[in-house]
């Protein structure tokens, strides 16, 4: 198959669904829409229209790969208590049927500077973090030992020494992966751009704020056996004092920056 990368319509906010060549599907962000339960309401129902697009495992669970929440906006993770599983794939329930997230991608430090006194958290994102949490006690308490439903990839270094020991799950800004599910894939590859440190914007309160905070990635997908085929740039709400930052930085090397549009499609 191709990779193709599919836009839902959901107003405010982002849901993205990236299919990769070798079969791995990557959620950014939902704003799933309560209005959309109502059959009188025209509101998109992108909750089905995204089960579509899904497969179920052997268990008989829907699944995504991986899910990137790239900052805890409410437009940015509605719905995600009510259509995602949480907690150990063993407590999946067959009557809810909920998504199983195989692995999520998390970023302490958009969580760390959302949490501060005016930026509360809304209930999902708050349910989406003690997840997140839940796995990376989860990986210290197996030695990594982690199979789906419990696996996370953290994107970024937290601040004070926090991420220390997580070295095996974690990305650091600058760097690149290919990784989904713990799994090495040759059909996708990613560069950490963003959230930037706090050292290097901690005189800044623009810069430290929750849109600012996003993860920023820019990912390079593979089709037909060329494994550039796409460039996908995706970031959240970060405002525009972070992309001059970012092309300051790679202003040597702007093809970091660079993105596609040929493969997107609306749903």
């Amino acid at each position: 198959m191709q990779s193709r990368i599919n836009l839902f319509p959901v107003g405010n906010g982002d849901m993205t669904l990236i299919r990769l060549e070798s079969g791995q599907k990557i959620l950014i962000d939902m704003n799933i829409r309560a209005a959309a339960d109502d059959p009188a309401d025209k509101t998109p129902d992108v909750a089905r229209d995204l089960r579509n697009l899904l497969e179920r495992d052997d268990e008989g669970r829907p699944y995504v790969d991986a899910f990137l929440l790239s900052h805890p906006d409410e437009d940015h993770c509605r719905g995600f208590t009510k259509h995602f599983h949480i907690g150990t794939a063993a407590r999946w329930s067959k009557r809810s049927d909920k998504i199983l997230m195989r692995e999520v991608w998390s970023s302490p430090m958009v969580f760390r500077r959302a949490s501060s006194k005016n930026h509360k958290l809304c209930p999902d994102a708050s349910a989406f973090n003690a997840e997140a949490r839940r796995r990376v006690r989860e990986f210290q308490r197996t030695g990594g030992y982690v199979t789906d439903g419990d696996r996370i990839l953290i994107l970024g270094e937290d601040e004070n020494g926090k991420t220390e020991g997580l070295e095996p799950i974690l990305v650091k800004v600058g760097e690149r992966f290919s990784r989904v599910n713990g799994m090495k894939v040759r059909s996708m590859d990613a560069l950490l751009l963003a959230p930037l440190p706090k050292s290097e914007t901690e005189d800044d309160e623009e810069l430290l704020s929750k849109n600012s905070s996003s993860t920023i990635l820019r990912i390079s997908l593979a089709g037909e056996g060329k494994l550039d085929a796409c460039h996908f740039l995706t970031g959240g709400d970060a405002g525009v004092s972070i992309w001059e930052r970012l092309w300051d930085e790679y202003s040597g090397r702007p093809n970091a920056l660079s993105y596609d549009h040929g493969a997107l499609t609306s749903l």
